[in-house]
């Protein structure tokens, strides 16, 4: 950085170069400037247009803040969906579907649920030793 003395005066503004329009608007904004002057309009400028500058580049900060937060939320969604994926498989089974499957008639009787009928056999041997 320069030091103040070895500055260059660059305030030095050849209003003819200017049109009309922006002539007349540039007086207007002197005018409001509490200085009223030329220097006191321009610090003002040069001010707001720093502070935007400051402005974006907290802006970009939160940008990329936000996109690393979606990076990690996809890794995330990503990882939970490979889990998932993993429990369908252990789960899934081995069938026929439903539509190979033919009709058979049931031998199941409908009514009561314990009838005097015995149905089937049991194929085991018991051996009772008490």
């Amino acid at each position: 950085m320069k030091n103040k003395e070895n500055r260059q005066p660059i305030l030095n503004v050849r209003t003819t170069q200017m049109s009309n329009e922006m002539y007349n608007h540039v007086m207007q904004r002197i005018k409001e400037t509490p200085g009223k002057t030329f220097r006191e309009y321009a610090f003002k400028l040069i001010e707001r247009d720093m502070l935007e500058k400051q402005k974006e580049k907290e802006n970009k900060e939160k940008d990329l803040h936000v996109l690393d937060m979606f990076i990690s939320l996809t890794d995330t969604m990503k990882e939970e969906f490979r889990r998932l994926n993993k429990k369908i498989d252990q789960k899934s089974f081995s069938g026929e579907p439903a539509a190979n499957i033919e009709s058979k008639p049931s031998d199941v009787e409908e009514g009561l649920l314990i009838t005097e009928k015995i149905k089937g056999s049991i194929d085991e041997e018991y051996d009772l030793d008490f």
